[in-house]
């Protein structure tokens, strides 16, 4: 579930979730720190003449919402959970339909009180487990494995990918992204410098403030709700040009909140298998150069997400690829469609759920259409097509 840049992420799984592509930085405009003790405090000074001991305590440091804006056009990846924050902090500035997604979001901040709510929106908390993984996360390191629980599915799912498609893909890692980096005072503190530009002492003393206020609030779980992990995403540094993100391997990254999604909604027995399919989709596309296209704002993303839900069916439901029952995968990608009807606008527009649902639906009829069940297209014949029928699959629900 996000949005695609050239480097970017792809939301998720068709979710925003990742599976799309490079999303606007979330607009938390100005909001002051929760409560200021102190003229410094009161300004976004991070104080440090007292231990932090809950949320209340917590003091932006000065320019964080521009560090965080920075953070989120270098990356291209921001957690979609910040927009149902933002409905429950005022529910007068959102007008959207709810989607399976944003109601089990909303249902894991049920707990939460204003200030509580204010902290999640305005720490950066919801973005720093993705922007971990991202800058630190490799494969072979046991804090970014996968879950036990689907780490041999997903990894089987991931090499048949790679064998289904036509284009280079052995460089792409499969890893997690955990709140486990919410506790760990020393791994947020590199993040908050390297990313954030925080200077070492300001990170420091900002990280253990936001340790201390999310192990105060018991809803959070220390990290291990799942709101924190929300998302799944596609990433690759293919024609950045900052030097941090240029260095980066090609990711697909899944966060241990979109495992608890999809078995909330009872689809862990295709879900996760098919946001995998969809962002390896992505990688696809990068490949094969696909972003480019005539449109521009949310038609452009729209088209780009449209296709990975398409090429993911096709590889999830073809005979030589997943082989996964068509009616669950298409069921799994309408279900964790991330925003709706009411995104029309939005640079990140994925496709209304019935679009997704319909682009689906495409990619598994034209996997079960073809006359030699075990032939796999080339993938730019795939484009070729999805390309033709772009405008009948839009055209219910088009703007």
């Amino acid at each position: 579930m996000s949005t695609l840049s050239r480097w970017s992420v792809a939301a998720g799984t068709g979710l925003v979730l990742a599976l799309g592509c490079v999303a606007p930085a979330a607009s938390a405009a100005a909001s002051p720190a929760p409560r200021a003790s102190s003229a410094a405090a009161s300004a976004g000074a991070v104080s440090a003449a007292e231990p932090v001991r809950a949320v209340a305590d917590v003091r932006l440091p000065v320019g964080w919402q521009a560090r965080r804006e920075s953070a989120a056009a270098r990356t291209g990846v921001q957690s979609p959970v910040s927009a149902v924050v933002g409905r429950a902090i005022d529910p007068g500035e959102h007008d959207c339909s709810p989607t399976a997604l944003s109601v089990y979001a909303e249902g894991l901040l049920a707990g939460l009180d204003p200030q509580e709510l204010r902290f999640v929106a305005d720490s950066g908390v919801l973005d720093f487990p993705t922007y971990d993984a991202l800058l630190f996360g490799t494969d072979g390191d046991p804090a970014y494995a996968l879950t036990a629980s689907s780490r041999s599915e997903l990894e089987r799912t991931f090499r048949s990918a790679q064998r289904f498609w036509d284009v280079p893909s052995a460089d792409v890692q499969l890893m997690a992204m955990h709140g486990s980096v919410l506790r760990d005072p020393a791994r947020l503190a590199r993040l908050l410098t390297v990313l954030y530009g925080l200077p070492a002492a300001e990170a420091r003393e900002y990280s253990a403030q936001v340790v201390a206020a999310v192990e105060s609030v018991p809803e959070l779980a220390g990290g291990e709700n799942p709101v924190f992990t929300l998302n799944a995403y596609a990433f690759s540094a293919q024609g950045a040009t900052d030097p941090l993100v240029a260095s980066l391997p090609d990711k697909i990254v899944f966060g241990d909140g979109i495992l608890a999604f999809m078995s909330s909604i009872g689809l862990s027995d295709v879900g996760p298998r098919a946001v995998l399919a969809h962002e390896f989709a992505h990688h696809v596309q990068y490949e094969d150069d696909l972003f480019d296209s005539p449109l521009t704002g949310p038609e452009a993303t729209r088209r780009t997400e449209l296709m990975a839900d398409a090429f993911a069916t096709y590889f999830a439901t073809h005979k030589r690829g997943a082989a996964l029952n068509a009616k669950r995968v298409v069921q799994a990608q309408r279900s964790f469609a991330e925003v709706g009807d009411c995104s029309f606008t939005s640079p990140g527009h994925h496709g209304t759920p019935n679009q997704r649902e319909r682009a689906a639906q495409w990619g598994a009829d034209l996997a079960a259409s073809q006359r030699e069940q075990g032939h796999v297209l080339p993938s730019l014949q795939v484009a070729e097509r999805f390309e033709a029928a772009l405008a009948e699959l839009v055209a219910p629900d088009a703007r």
